[in-house]
């Protein structure tokens, strides 16, 4: 499947979507979460608005939906540079691998994938890491994370595109929103394309979406 089609999608995998979708979506009220980049100034971005501690969430794979095609689809945010000559450093998205506190949850360490994409998808730079590094298990935390990558000075300008690829390893929070989001995507890798985070949630409807995430630079 080279191409993601999200209104034309066949009748099996649609089914096949929706019900891995029933199963696996967990809403998660966040009230204990604390952010520091909620105080934000020019350097740090967000994809969201208002305080996460009042926010409800809900927790999404992209395999959830398209199966092994989703280990090549990716929650993407679209940034802008908040001035010329501005470089981006850091990415924060908020994740849970799944650790609830017993030894049968404990993530397998599988690859998560970042990429950085130009207003016009191409690729600026590219990093891979098992998530076990940076996610709950470690840090010895039930609840969802931020997961939080270090990247080398990269010049963007104008806008910009994030792309986290959680291949089934963690879950990406979400906020549920009512219009289509005007800046997360889902990124097909395998066909270059960029499409809004619509997804289906059960036979007759489809629900928008807004990744969790934070970027910083200088």
């Amino acid at each position: 499947m080279d191409r993601i089609q999200l209104t034309l999608l066949g009748e099996h995998l649609k089914k096949k979507m929706i019900l891995m979708a029933a199963l696996c979506f967990v809403a998660l009220s966040l009230a204990g979460l604390s952010m520091a980049a909620d105080a934000q100034d020019d350097n740090n971005l967000t994809s969201y608005e208002g305080n996460l501690s009042q926010k409800e969430f809900t927790m999404l794979t992209m395999p959830m939906f398209f199966g092994q095609n989703g280990l090549n689809v990716a929650e993407a945010v679209k940034f802008k540079a908040p001035r010329a000559g501005w470089k981006l450093n850091e990415v924060n998205v908020l994740v849970w691998d799944g650790f609830n506190g017993t030894a049968e949850s404990v993530p397998k360490e599988r690859v998560v994938a970042i990429e950085v994409r130009d207003q016009d998808l191409n690729l600026l730079y590219r990093f891979a890491d098992t998530q076990r590094a940076y996610t709950n298990y470690v840090f010895n935390s039930t609840t969802p994370l931020f997961m939080n990558v270090d990247l080398p000075a990269i010049p963007v300008s104008d806008e910009f595109y994030v792309c986290f690829y959680d291949r089934g390893a963690v879950a990406v929070t979400s906020e549920q929103i009512n219009e289509t989001s005007g800046n997360s995507f889902l990124y097909n890798r395998a066909g270059k394309e960029m499409v809004a985070a619509t997804l289906p949630i059960s036979d007759n409807q489809t629900a928008n979406f807004n990744w969790i995430m934070q970027v910083a630079g200088s």
